[in-house]
């Protein structure tokens, strides 16, 4: 739309902002009084008209609420329109259980039930109780193809070994001095990652063979899962628990235990054991690594003795019986060992995670351990990451062992002779649906020139002659969902900045008929429900059974990031509904829910969803892999949009009054910004990666092994650093902030936006809103603006509302 004429005129009326829309009307009319001047715009494209009002040479502070539709100023002579951030009403802030169940009834029926079809699970070695799988989770390979693919528990990892020299259960240990650096830009490294296949100590029995011996998986939980391998009536049963700081071994029924070694024995030797029942053993490995070996047996005057092989590849059982061995690598030599004495004896089985708020701002989460055995301290040892300590309580950094280990991809880990690791986060719960910024200048309140309301009503103009129930009818999950989301940030915009009824309820209505094609399962490609796994997820490849179809999400690939934008879109419709008396949440309700249930379902009271799918409370972001071997572990590529389904978990909690899921979608983003700091985007003063990339500022692809900065679509630098923006919300600056997005514009992102030209263009620019939003602003409202430069799940509107606002 053209505004097309502008008429002035003296009157007294009162310098408020006044919003209304026509259907005819192109014209612009001020009315100014006592140096203050009122402009009513109205810009038509049929059906989508706009009519935005702001004042100009005066500054205007209005307050609204997020149920209000009009804003009642008051003017001064200043040169600006402020527009109040919209806030809740009033309420009593939360406090209680972080994780309450969200629902127990099975999801909707109009996910049609069906078993995935997949041909890579090993159904022989998973449990047989109905109960469902984690299918994104630090061991899932162990349980696809042939299921040697490693479990990286933190900060070991182990695989089931069918080599026949060492056959049983793997471990590795991989220190500092082991990581490999490649693909040198100068100084900085592209990528890095830890060895794969050193079996630094292997669980065997001289009665294991390869033809014979069996594997199987139980306990299958969000931290946790116990692998057993058995040999007819005899069994090795191995609890693997994230942080664990000893891996421990049970055999029972006969077997004669052997703990063999690929990179050799360089010499062991017996030690004081720490506790009657047992006996220690200190091991050198050829690397130079030291290990303490504890073996705890029942009878005090019948004790289990080891002697080493002549090749040093083998420390034997000299006999055989029911017996439990711990190994723990003592990465700091023979000091080590001490802390390691006050813990042996007690081994981690598994762990879960609870918290509670207190008046809706400060979170405490705790990682509680489950134990078996006896220990001399009366609890085990466990490794906490760099992002658990910073947030510690004191009572546990009080229980500090005074040792570290390293992880694989996330830096010094911190042991601590506890069952428990408490934290607390502090929630920014300021943040809702309107622009949001870190920047020290923004002050809550969203400050607009006359000029950019009008521009602002004018793209939303035409942005909203698009066919929004065309557009997002795609044959992609994750695809319909950008686009959906992209026309309900629109929506926002005109509800509560343009502040326009008509077009509101207009646009509210076509989103209402596109978002229905989706919870009526009429798209393209429906849902169904997986008997199987137990989940909702795509029907993609239930005819072709091609694992990649729409990102592999039929597989669990990607859920949360292709469910977030659906969430999200669903948090704005349900608002704006809610504003006008609408039902549209109730109605809609158990099918947002379904995704939110997939993806971070918060208690093993519902049966239908796994715990956390996405969400890793220990590793403090999600994994995006479903399933799929991969030997570097699971992965994540887009920190930003793991962030943005958070986000969306937040607002539909908010909107559906469950306030605990709104405040666990806090808590999830409080830790994000602690852990993605720390891991995935990288200040100049990051401590915890390794100095050869932080050079990169963003880790690229983020595996459990390895960081590698590319990304799986290809190798643009505005691939691999976008891919950490999108999308650009009012969440972002919470985990991006000004310092790090400043840093990485001035070496990376400044040196190629002038030669990037595509819809990268577009979310690199709204990148730099987080922190000079007067450029990014400028960009967005230039006269020449190429729609080519948005990507196809972002808006001008949304662009220029947002970096106009903070």
């Amino acid at each position: 739309s053209v505004i097309s004429s502008v008429s002035v005129s003296s009157t007294e009326s009162p310098s408020s902002v006044i919003v209304s829309s026509t259907e005819s009307s192109s014209s612009v009319t001020a009315s100014s009084t006592e140096g203050s001047s009122l402009i009513i715009a109205s810009s038509t494209e049929g059906p989508s008209s706009i009519l935005a009002s702001s004042v100009i040479a005066s500054s205007v502070i209005a307050s609204s609420t997020e149920s209000s539709s009009s804003v009642t100023a008051s003017s001064t002579e200043a040169s600006e329109t402020e527009i109040g951030s919209p806030t809740p009403a009033p309420e009593t802030a939360y406090t209680g259980d972080l994780f309450k169940v969200i629902d127990t009834s099975s999801p909707p029926g109009v996910f049609v039930r069906q078993g995935l079809n997949i041909q890579s699970l090993a159904d022989r070695s998973l449990p047989d109780d109905e109960k469902p799988i984690h299918t994104n989770k630090f061991y899932a390979n162990m349980f696809i193809d042939d299921q040697t693919g490693p479990a990286y528990s933190e900060p070991y990892s182990l695989w089931w070994s069918k080599t026949d020299m060492f056959l049983g259960l793997a471990v590795s240990y991989s220190g500092e001095s082991d990581r490999f650096f490649g693909g040198f830009n100068g100084a900085t490294a592209g990528y890095y990652y830890n060895p794969i296949g050193i079996m630094s100590m292997v669980f065997s029995a001289t009665e294991l063979s390869s033809t014979s011996m069996s594997f199987a998986l139980d306990n299958l939980e969000a931290m946790s899962v116990t692998a057993t391998i058995s040999q007819n009536s005899g069994s090795i049963e191995i609890p693997i628990v994230q942080g664990m700081g000893f891996v421990t071994a049970k055999y029972t029924g006969g077997l004669t235990p052997v703990i063999k070694s690929q990179v050799s024995f360089a010499s062991v030797t017996e030690a004081t054991a720490p506790q009657t029942n047992m006996s220690k053993y200190i091991a050198k490995l050829q690397n130079g690594i030291y290990w303490a070996i504890y073996v705890s047996y029942d009878s005090e005057t019948n004790p289990f003795t080891f002697s080493v092989s002549q090749d040093g590849q083998e420390f034997i059982g000299l006999g055989s019986g029911d017996v439990t061995i711990q190994v723990a690598v003592a990465s700091e030599g023979l000091m080590a060992v001490t802390a390691l004495d006050y813990a042996a004896g007690m081994s981690l089985i598994s762990a879960s995670v609870s918290g509670a708020v207190i008046e809706g701002r400060s979170a405490t989460y705790k990682i509680e351990y489950t134990t078996s055995g006896n220990s001399y301290s009366g609890n085990s040892l466990i490794y906490a990451l760099p992002h658990h300590v910073s947030s510690l309580s004191d009572t546990t950094l009080r229980r500090s062992a005074g040792i570290s280990a390293n992880s694989h991809t996330k830096g010094k880990m911190s042991g601590f002779i506890t069952s428990a690791l408490i934290m607390t986060e502090t929630l920014e719960t300021g943040i809702k649906f309107l622009p949001w910024s870190s920047l020290s200048t923004f002050n809550e309140i969203l400050t607009y020139t006359s000029e950019s309301l009008n521009l602002i009503a004018q793209v939303a103009a035409e942005e909203l002659t698009q066919d929004i129930s065309a557009m997002t009818d795609l044959d992609s999950t994750y695809f319909s969902g950008k686009v959906m989301d992209k026309f309900a940030y629109i929506l926002l915009v005109v509800k509560d900045i343009l502040q326009n009824e008509e077009v509101t309820k207009s646009t509210l209505e076509s989103l209402k008929t596109a978002f229905a094609r989706f919870t009526s399962n009429s798209q393209q490609v429906p849902l169904m429900y997986d008997t199987k796994l137990k989940g909702v997820t795509s029907t993609a490849a239930q005819s072709s059974g091609d694992s990649g179809a729409d990102f592999g999400s039929p597989f669990y690939n990607d859920h949360h990031f292709h469910y977030g934008y659906f969430i999200h879109a669903a948090a704005i419709i349900g608002y704006v509904d809610k504003s006008f008396g609408g039902t549209w949440v109730e109605d809609n309700k158990d099918w947002v829910n379904s995704l939110v249930r997939d993806t971070a379902n918060p208690s093993a009271e519902d049966i239908y969803f796994p715990v956390s799918r996405s969400f890793d409370w220990y590793s403090g972001h999600s994994w995006a892999k479903g399933l799929f071997v991969s030997f570097d572990g699971k992965d994540e590529e887009s920190s930003s949009e793991d962030y943005n389904w958070a986000y969306g978990i937040k607002l539909w909690g908010y909107v559906v009054g469950d306030q605990s899921m709104e405040s666990r979608g806090d808590l999830m983003l409080a830790i994000m910004k602690n852990s993605m700091n720390k891991y995935m985007l990288f200040s100049d003063d990051n401590d915890v990666q390794p100095e050869e990339i932080i050079g990169n500022k963003v880790a690229g692809i983020t595996m459990m092994n390895k960081i590698d900065h590319t990304t799986y679509f290809g190798t643009n630098t505005e691939y691999i650093q976008g891919i950490h923006m999108i999308p650009v919300t009012p969440v972002s600056s919470l985990i991006r902030g000004p310092t790090f997005v400043s840093e990485e514009w001035n070496s990376i992102i400044g040196n190629i936006i002038d030669s990037v030209d595509s819809g990268w263009t577009g979310i690199l620019r709204s990148n730099q809103a987080l922190y000079d939003p007067v450029s990014a602003y400028n960009f967005f409202s230039q006269d020449n603006f190429n729609t080519n430069w948005l990507d196809n799940g972002a808006s001008r509107t949304w662009y220029l509302a947002y970096s106009a606002g903070v």
